[in-house]
């Protein structure tokens, strides 16, 4: 199946509720104009959840930043360090990989 613009689109907006889109696109705006490399670290991702009253592992997921489960808290960045990937592609949660998926779709299609 061929991912187009307009499903993706549908995808996210069924998906995600308005707050968390809102969450989204702020945490996407504040790194814009502020980090560096213009992608959202964990500190900037921890300030929009905070505000916007979402759970900070599934808007996190959204820019590739994946908790690992356990009772330390472990944070892998998959984007930034892509050799990773392996350490978290069988311990998301059902929103982290619904966060992380749709980014992606959304990368491949933009």
């Amino acid at each position: 199946m061929d991912l187009t613009e307009e499903a993706v689109l549908d995808h996210y907006m069924t998906r995600f509720d308005e707050r968390t889109r809102r969450a989204h696109t702020v945490a996407l705006s504040a790194a814009i104009a502020t980090v560096k490399d213009r992608w959202p670290t964990l500190e900037l991702v921890r300030r929009v959840s905070n505000i916007y009253g979402v759970a900070v592992e599934e808007l996190a997921a959204f820019f590739g930043l994946i908790r690992q489960p356990g009772e330390r808290e472990v944070w892998v960045d998959v984007f930034r360090s892509p050799d990773n990937q392996h350490l978290v592609r069988n311990t998301m949660n059902a929103g982290q990989r619904r966060a992380y998926g749709t980014m992606l779709a959304m990368l491949e299609v933009a």
